[in-house]
């Protein structure tokens, strides 16, 4: 959910770069795009690695989501190096997981696909680079449910999808907690 994100915003901020030409307004969106690139100009494998074992998403889904991210940042990026680089990663966890992991089953399917602004940057015919044109909602999807359902099928790969989806993407809730905790309480 994180690059499906990231996507969602920087094109905000670029369609809104593009309707409104007052220079104050696009001053203030350049220096969010200067911090952006800042914070998200390069993605944590980790990202990549959750984005590949969401079943709507997986290694061709990674690579159009990059390539239509990069596009929209209008930056020239290594989109196949970064994709190759999570599979490895990937690959090597599976290895170390299957000789630790006995399958258990458990459950049956009930996936639901995606849809909305960033459904065809997911679909393997669209081609590299592109985006779509206008935003929507994605359709609600809960990917560690869809694992426990298909863990009987895939035991290795839903046990690394359990650790690697329990990993927060930010540690900003937590801080943001214990700085409101300092305003209620003080160091007396």
């Amino acid at each position: 959910m994180m690059i499906l994100d990231c996507i969602k915003i920087i094109h905000s901020i670029k369609e809104t770069s593009v309707a409104n030409p007052d220079p104050s307004i696009k001053n203030v969106l350049d220096s969010m795009k200067d911090k952006w690139y800042a914070y998200f100009k390069e993605f944590p494998p980790i990202y990549g690695i959750a984005a590949i074992l969401d079943p709507g998403i997986k290694l061709q889904g990674l690579t159009n989501l990059l390539n239509c991210y990069y596009d929209q940042l209008g930056i020239n990026y290594d989109v196949p190096y970064h994709v190759n680089k999570c599979k490895i990663i990937l690959q090597g966890l599976c290895e170390d997981y299957g000789a630790m992991i006995q399958p258990q089953p458990i459950g049956s399917s009930t996936g639901k696909s995606r849809s909305g602004f960033l459904g065809p940057v997911l679909v393997k015919q669209r081609p590299y680079g592109s985006c779509p044109p206008s935003s929507s909602n994605l359709e609600d999807f809960h990917i560690s449910q869809w694992w426990k359902n298909h863990c009987s099928k895939f035991h290795v790969l839903a046990r690394i999808a359990k650790d690697i989806l329990e990993i927060p993407t930010s540690t900003i809730a937590s801080k943001s907690t214990f700085s409101a905790g300092r305003r209620v309480l003080d160091e007396k």
